[in-house]
């Protein structure tokens, strides 16, 4: 009963958004302010489902909010998408001519990633100036299908940004280096990883228009200073096209590599058909490719 309010809310929620796409003259005035004195972003949903006689749902929300007071630039940025899977059992009690069917459903979820980020940098410097600017920056995610049961890291470094300001006030090529210091908790622990080091970050947006679409690249590398074999790449491209003033539908595909991916343990068969005579532990998959279909409302 739960699960079924659950996704009732969640179904008016999305059938309430196309109601933001008429936006009153007085809020369209306060949304062409500065960025500088509010609050601005973006949040995104996407939501997909099937129930009956085999059930599946896949939830992912996520938002990203920025503003400038004075030297301070704060950007907070989090994210959830988790993919549920019921295993629907029927099964019939009595004779074969009267016989009733008991139903049992059991719940699973097969994918749990979740992230929170927080940067505070100075403001970007303006067209034409190149210089760096200092920023810092936290970071926290769990990510269930590639083994990492909690990775958090805090970074510190310089960061510059390239070419003219355009709309939102963000220039279309920005880079950041930072040194960072990791902490991650896997699921299975492999002893031959640390579970804390010191890592050299490189960060990269780029952002551009094409016709009516709105580009972005946004690329992230962690380098392990100590295990320099041990690299992780994060990579997000995706394309909004705008529907109203508030609304844009927004796709993307994002590509995770690590090179020295977490342990996964497995049960260990003799033979097919047979039963498990103990467990292995082995590697997992180095890339994770996540492609998304998005609403986003932007404020």
């Amino acid at each position: 009963m739960r699960t079924c309010a659950r996704r009732h809310r969640i179904l008016r929620f999305v059938l309430a958004l196309p109601m933001l796409a008429h936006v009153p003259p007085a809020l369209a005035q306060t949304a062409s302010a500065p960025a500088r004195d509010r609050w601005t972003g973006q949040a995104n949903l996407n939501l997909a489902g099937s129930y009956g006689n085999a059930g599946s749902g896949s939830l992912g929300v996520s938002a990203a909010a920025a503003r400038q007071a004075g030297w301070l630039r704060v950007a907070l940025e989090g994210g959830l998408l988790r993919t549920s899977t019921d295993t629907v059992t029927r099964e019939a009690f009595g004779s074969p001519d009267a016989f009733s069917v008991r139903r049992t459903v059991e719940s699973q979820t097969s994918a749990d990633r979740t992230h929170l980020r927080a940067r505070f940098s100075e403001p970007s410097p303006e067209d034409g100036d190149t210089s760096p600017r200092f920023f810092a920056a936290a970071g926290w995610e769990r990510d269930a299908p590639a083994g990492v049961r909690s990775r958090f890291d805090l970074t510190v470094g310089m960061g510059t940004a390239w070419g003219r300001t355009q709309a939102g006030g963000r220039r279309p090529f920005e880079t950041s280096l930072g040194l960072s210091a990791i902490h991650q908790s896997d699921q299975v622990t492999d002893p031959d990883v640390e579970t804390a080091s010191l890592g050299l970050r490189f960060d990269v947006r780029a952002q551009a228009r094409y016709r009516a679409a709105d580009l972005t690249l946004v690329s992230a590398s962690t380098w392990n200073l100590r295990n320099t074999d041990d690299l992780r790449l994060d990579v997000i491209g995706s394309a909004a096209l705008p529907l109203s003033q508030r609304l844009a539908f927004r796709t993307s595909v994002q590509t995770l590599f690590d090179s020295r991916p977490s342990l996964e343990r497995l049960s260990l068969f003799p033979v097919p058909g047979e039963p498990p005579v103990g467990t292995v532990v082995a590697s997992r998959r180095r890339t994770d490719l996540i492609v998304l279909a998005s609403l986003v409302v932007r404020f």
